[in-house]
């Protein structure tokens, strides 16, 4: 797996266009003021990301690596941003299947939404699903760009895995989940 800090894109083209319509959207008043403040909150974590007092483990065959909290952890924190390369929602990124991304709310000229593919990533694309999230991903909005961020739904604790729910639409291809919490 290649490290990404932070997203990156496809191609400086792509970058630009992402931006453009990010500026536009903001000018419409179209970005929500939930991502506006959350953008405000978290810039600095976003734009000089550290790592979190976390480590990835193996959990099982079937389910693969996970993340976990090597201290407590306050409700509210900022857990990280789910980096990777955002890019077209094209099929052909569908064979094989990517588990890896996430959708990013900027929509291209078909009017699909772009995707952060974090096949090259950070940490957090080794947070695993559960219906019993102790996390929530929420978008902060920069200059122009989303950001997928992840926040602390209540105290973890000590050794407790970092969880999120992926969401009804994710296990529509796949087969149901492991229930981890």
């Amino acid at each position: 797996m290649d490290f990404l800090a932070q997203i990156s894109f496809q191609s400086e083209e792509e970058r630009c266009e992402i931006l453009q319509r990010g500026l536009a959207a903001h000018q419409r008043g179209e970005i929500p003021q939930k991502a506006l403040a959350l953008g405000q909150k978290y810039r600095k974590q976003i734009e000089s990301p550290n790592d979190p007092n976390v480590e990835i483990r193996f959990v099982s065959d079937e389910v693969g690596h996970g993340v976990f909290a090597n201290g407590v952890i306050k409700k509210g924190s900022f857990i990280g941003e789910y980096t990777g390369i955002v890019r077209e929602n094209r099929r052909i990124y569908f064979a094989p299947l990517n588990n890896y991304c996430y959708e990013y709310p900027i929509a291209d000229r078909l009017g699909r939404s772009y995707v952060i593919d974090a096949t090259s990533g950070n940490f957090t694309r080794f947070i695993n699903h559960s219906y019993c999230p102790n996390l929530k991903p929420h978008y902060a909005f920069i200059d122009g760009f989303y950001h997928c961020i992840f926040i602390a739904l209540k105290e973890i604790r000590k050794g407790e895995q970092l969880c999120y729910d992926y969401g009804r639409n994710y296990w529509i291809v796949r087969g149901a989940p492991v229930n981890l919490m």
